[in-house]
């Protein structure tokens, strides 16, 4: 069997030659799926070449078109060989692919009230994105909770539940619901639209969710992070193009930045994964003045020493801020070495899901997400700018990335 690729513009066209048999279907199903993880989510697929089909063969297609069915792209056939054509009319190909393409079954989670949006193009620093705007005077509302110096205690109360609605996000040292827990408990956390996702620091082996579920809204407990509500403004789609460059996630937040025209914005993103560099707290019982002694850190602290979590997805929920408030300075770090820009994130990983292109909606999107049931890791993303040894930053290959200016409350830790 013989496999050649070409892009022609968002389309890549694929021609098999030869056998299209259970001896080469594991062969020509790895390079149709890599197709699609790679970015291509229009396939047509040149079958002239094929002198056999077998029913091996005919599920590697069934496989490529609900692949790209799930993410709203598109699948066609060019001239079947007449031998490929006759079995394929026998078992009724034809009509299941024009199910799966027909707009009717075909479609993405596609925000109703903008489906007429278009996108606009713009171009930050060398990377190019796709806009659409999505509530143009939209300007959220931050708060900054808790005390990071504020040492755990068993006996302490916290009595403020945090409820995660389509319109709120949230980020910390956390807990999922608001009662049976212990000080040991709180971990990383991240919430946004619906989905709230946590790292126990008693049970790092088991992150845990908790997403909306009709009147079911979860319910988040933070000893410190930060909370924001209201709409976001601009969807930017990045890396939507077939073979684009991974790009930084440090640029990503920047053209967020320069987009909003604001000195604080927060920042949502989904995207499929070039790999993520991080650290999780698992633990608050260490002092804060010997957090970092070795060997002991390694007790209640999990890093990536090097890049991990290649070629999977995740969500990214955080903000990025410039000469920001003391109060919402403490939660802040700068982005990179002898940076005025500071930066606060959290991220969950999945299994590798593609992530839809265009305009699609955040909820929706998110409910999807968890449909593997499976979370492979939460982090505090950092950079690791060390020199010498540092492993760098986090870069993703494609996604969606939501945006809105903030503006953050300075209030008393308690």
């Amino acid at each position: 069997m013989e496999i050649i690729t070409e892009l022609d513009g968002d389309e890549m066209r694929i021609e098999l030659r030869g056998r299209l048999d259970a001896a080469w279907s594991n062969t020509v199903n790895k390079a149709l799926q890599d197709a699609v993880h790679g970015g291509s989510h229009r396939i047509a697929l040149d079958l002239s070449q094929v002198n056999y089909l077998s029913s091996a063969g005919i599920r590697v297609l069934i496989i490529l078109a609900k692949s790209l069915k799930a993410v709203g792209g598109s699948f066609r056939l060019i001239n079947p060989s007449v031998t490929v054509s006759d079995v394929l009319k026998l078992v009724g190909f034809q009509q299941l692919l024009d199910t799966f393409n027909s707009s009717e079954i075909n479609q993405r989670p596609i925000l109703k009230e903008h489906k007429n949006n278009e996108s606009r193009p713009i171009k930050v620093g060398e990377n190019d994105f796709e806009v659409y705007t999505l509530s143009i005077d939209s300007v959220q509302q931050g708060l900054v909770m808790g005390n990071t110096d504020k040492t755990l205690a068993t006996d302490l109360k916290y009595d403020t539940a945090i409820p995660v609605h389509n319109d709120t996000w949230v980020i910390g040292q956390g807990v999922l619901g608001t009662t049976n827990f212990t000080a040991s408990s709180f971990g990383e956390l991240l919430a946004v639209s619906g989905l709230a996702i946590t790292l126990p620091g008693d049970d790092s082996a088991h992150p845990d969710w908790m997403q909306k579920e009709l009147d079911l809204v979860p319910e988040v407990t933070l000893l410190h992070g930060l909370k924001g509500v209201g709409k976001f403004r601009y969807l930017m789609r990045f890396g939507e193009m077939p073979e684009t460059a991974p790009m930084r996630l440090s640029d990503l937040a920047k053209a967020a930045m320069e987009l909003c025209a604001s000195n604080t914005v927060s920042l949502v993103i989904l995207a499929e994964t070039a790999h993520l560099i991080g650290a999780a707290q698992i633990s608050h019982e260490t002092a804060a003045d010997n957090f970092f002694d070795f060997p002991a850190i390694r007790d209640h602290l999990l890093f990536t020493a090097e890049p991990a979590y290649a070629d999977d997805t995740c969500l990214i929920v955080g903000i990025i801020a410039r000469d920001p408030p003391p109060l919402l300075a403490t939660q802040l770090r700068p982005i990179a070495k002898d940076s005025d820009l500071f930066i606060h994130v959290h991220s969950c990983v999945v299994p590798f899901s593609p992530v839809c292109k265009g305009l699609i909606d955040l909820s929706e999107s998110l409910q999807k997400l968890m449909l593997t049931q499976t979370i492979r890791g939460v982090l505090h993303l950092l950079n690791d700018d060390r020199d010498g040894i540092g492993a760098g930053e986090s870069y993703l290959r494609r996604g969606a990335l939501w945006c809105a200016p903030i503006n953050f409350k300075e209030e008393k830790p308690q």
